[in-house]
């Protein structure tokens, strides 16, 4: 195990890796992964761990081997399909700290992988995501997972293909996401929204441009989206930002309790506001590699 772990969550670690291996058939790598291999852990985090392979026992079968070895082991979920097996998941609490092991098949990571350096972006609607699932979320997992065995290496080949942000990535998120973006702020049916006072409406038009703008700072920053959750610590350690970013966001989002035309005003001038300042950092960055 990595030096940087804390000794209570090696212990964790190292306590599993007998049962996770036997989860595998074939080769086959396991690493930490979740907001401990970011570093943004805290008291309500859970220990991710992830297991690679082409193939892997069936979900019942993983079930049985949780329940054999040992007390430490409670409540017990298998998920995903089992065949063609694409990813799936056994998580379970152990001595008290609830562990999800996220199992992913090598090959459809790897075909992740290769679509992103293409600037291939695909994002998928699921239940356990606010905005939906993008394949790019996969390579900050990657970036920021912390090997804990990796005997046919696996993980090192991948750490090294996302080592660097591919240009054709970047490319595509800012133009994808900035046109979206700027598709609300001054539209009709948003402002006709806000004066009648449409809450349910306006909220989900702020918060999809708010999305927007998060992929196109991501993006510019060369840092890979790391999913809904934590944002506002991601952002604040990116560099290439409008001033004030994760708090602004908030504010939109939370703009106040009143139902009332002055407060929705105030919200979309202050969207068209920060959705201009993003688009001038996009144009500063074209003009910079330009001139580069």
């Amino acid at each position: 195990m990595s030096q940087q772990l804390e000794s209570a969550l090696t212990s964790i670690v190292d306590a599993l890796l007998p049962l996770i291996r036997q989860f595998a058939r074939g080769d086959y790598g396991i690493a930490l992964g979740g907001a401990h291999a970011k570093g943004i852990e805290d008291h309500e985090s859970d220990v991710d761990l992830y297991l690679f392979a082409k193939e892997v026992l069936p979900g019942e079968e993983r079930a049985r081997l949780c329940e054999q070895f040992g007390g430490g082991i409670q409540s017990v979920v298998s998920w995903g399909v089992d065949a063609p097996f694409v990813q799936g998941g056994t998580d379970f609490y152990f001595e008290g700290t609830k562990v999800e092991c996220w199992l992913r098949n090598t090959d459809y990571i790897s075909s992740i992988v290769n679509d992103c350096k293409l600037g291939i972006v695909r994002r998928t609607f699921v239940t356990w995501t606010v905005m939906g699932f993008y394949n790019h979320c996969t390579l900050s997992d990657l970036y920021n997972m912390v090997p804990v065995e990796d005997p046919a290496g696996i993980l090192a080949r991948w750490k090294a293909a996302v080592s660097e942000y591919p240009p054709k990535l970047q490319e595509t998120i800012i133009g994808d996401h900035l046109r979206a973006a700027r598709f609300w702020p001054e539209n009709f049916h948003y402002r006709s929204a806000v004066a009648r006072c449409d809450v349910i409406y306006t909220v989900g038009i702020v918060q999809q441009v708010v999305h927007n703008l998060i992929q196109v700072v991501f993006a510019l920053n060369r840092t890979y989206f790391p999913g809904d959750k934590k944002l506002g610590v991601a952002l604040d350690h990116l560099a290439v930002k409008p001033e004030g970013f994760a708090g602004r966001i908030e504010r939109l989002l939370m703009p106040g309790t009143g139902r009332d035309r002055d407060t929705l005003d105030g919200q979309r001038a202050e969207l068209v506001e920060l959705t201009r300042q993003v688009e001038e950092l996009v144009s500063k960055r074209e003009c910079d590699d330009n001139r580069a």
